[in-house]
């Protein structure tokens, strides 16, 4: 199976030839320097660069009036794009770097190039962050003032935002104000849900079968943003899983009775579920992107004949696409863990904050098996409400002031000491076979023990000991 690469075309300008190649972008200059001589080589007054430039300290790309480009990166690295001339010279003969004889003239240059600079696509940002705030501000305004005024408001304005969102992603084809009006109609979806059976009542006097009625609205929203802009699902399917997961909680509040359920049983049990879900994630979001499946050969024969092609674009889109689903699905767990981390805590038992270090160690542990920041770090982050959940939750608790202050320190020393040392010490440096083995033991181990100490958080060992006989 092949795949076809991106090129980057280009001009090249030789000191006795011009000429316009196509460059794969993803293989550093250094590797397409002798085919680049050979070609140049072959102009009309035809001459061996490669023997002419090794006298003034060979040959170097370079944009105009700009330092050499580094060798060892690619066209993609150092962002070049297509139509640029780049000019082959003896790097003896480079051009030095801009002189300016004007101080004015040189901050001008400096501010004209410097980044960050504010140009209309800022304001559009601005504008877009600034009228979804108000929105979402209108959102938590009906919900903490309830009554039936606030949820036909909040249900009618989430319907007209998901309207909003149809026609800007289908007849307008603008994604990112198609996705901000679907994520803030699933907040006007969400108020609305929860004051649909609260009678009057406002967000202080919610309880589960409020949560539950919410949770179902919020996901209802949510599978219909992601219909509407399909550009964004990686981002509207998350938020449903997020929203099943509420339901499901909610669910078990309200139908179990409180003397066998609380939030926290409730949440571990939801946090239980998705990390279930973890490891078949990535084969999840492999098909979610309609990756085609690889064929392996089963004989000799079928590999000498093995002429299968995939267009190599639409392999790097879908992949690219994958990656976003990936992401979009952890960062669910992320928030599914995360929100069990606070709430489980609440509970002021030993199983509870047991379990919820312990998923707090499962999280950060599985997040080293992702690679890109932006799957890793809602993990960790994950993670590190845990430990803020456990920290708060024991300063609240029964201890007396000093033996709470104790602990509570004693812990958080414990925590910058482990993240700094490795900071400081590892990260960036090869670590041995054994001790990445000894990780993955510790992680498997992690794991298995999860399920246990589930089962102590919903007391089923002390139910098993009340049985007779």
């Amino acid at each position: 199976m092949t795949v076809t690469s991106e090129l980057c075309r280009v001009t090249i300008v030789a000191p006795h030839t011009r000429m316009d190649i196509a460059l794969p972008s993803h293989v550093p200059l250094a590797e397409l320097q002798q085919d680049l001589l050979h070609y140049a080589s072959g102009g009309p007054d035809a001459m061996d660069l490669a023997d002419a430039g090794a006298a003034k300290g060979g040959w170097v790309l370079a944009r105009l009036g700009k330092s050499p480009l580094n060798p060892d990166l690619s066209p993609r690295q150092l962002g070049i794009v297509d139509g640029e001339e780049l000019f082959l010279t003896p790097y003896s003969q480079t051009g030095p770097e801009m002189v300016f004889d004007d101080v004015i003239d040189a901050v001008a240059t400096a501010a004209g190039e410097r980044a960050g600079r504010w140009s209309p696509a800022t304001s559009r940002v601005f504008g877009i962050g600034l009228g979804t705030v108000a929105l979402l501000g209108g959102a938590a305004a009906a919900l903490t003032t309830g009554g039936t005024v606030a949820l036909w408001t909040s249900l009618a304005v989430g319907v007209a935002l998901l309207l909003a969102a149809v026609v800007m992603a289908r007849a307008l084809g603008s994604t990112k104000a198609a996705t901000v009006f679907g994520l803030v109609a699933l907040a006007y979806g969400f108020s609305g849900g929860a004051l649909l059976l609260a009678d009057g009542l406002s967000m202080t006097t919610l309880r589960a079968p409020h949560l539950l009625t919410a949770g179902t609205v919020f996901t209802v929203f949510a599978v219909v943003a992601g219909i509407a802009v399909p550009r964004s699902t990686p981002i509207f399917h998350p938020a449903a899983i997020c929203g099943v997961a509420l339901t499901v909680g909610a669910a078990l509040c309200a139908f179990l009775p409180s003397t066998v359920v609380t939030p926290g049983r409730a949440a571990a049990a939801v946090a239980v579920i998705a990390l279930a879900f973890m490891p078949a994630m990535p084969m999840l979001a492999y098909r979610m992107a309609r990756l085609p499946m690889p064929t392996v050969p089963t004989s000799p024969q079928q590999l000498r004949t093995d002429s299968e092609t995939v267009d190599g674009e639409q392999a790097l889109q879908r992949s690219e696409r994958a990656d976003e689903h990936l992401t979009g699905l952890l960062a669910a767990v992320a928030v599914i863990t995360a929100v069990a981390g606070v709430l489980m805590p609440l509970d002021r038992t030993v199983a509870g904050s047991l379990l919820t270090g312990w998923l707090t160690l499962v999280v950060m542990a599985r997040a080293r098996v992702f690679l890109t920041i932006r799957q890793r770090l809602p993990l960790l982050l994950s993670g590190a409400v845990g430990f803020g959940s456990l920290a708060v939750t024991t300063m609240v608790t029964g201890w007396t002031p000093s033996q709470r202050l104790l602990i509570v320190l004693g812990g958080l020393f414990a925590l910058a000491l482990i993240a700094l040392a490795y900071a400081l010490s590892i990260a960036g440096k090869r670590i041995s076979p054994s001790w990445g083995r000894l990780l993955d033991i510790a992680e498997i181990v992690l794991i298995v023990g999860v399920i246990p100490m589930a089962l102590w958080v919903w007391d089923v060992y002390w139910l098993l000991r009340t049985l007779p006989g």
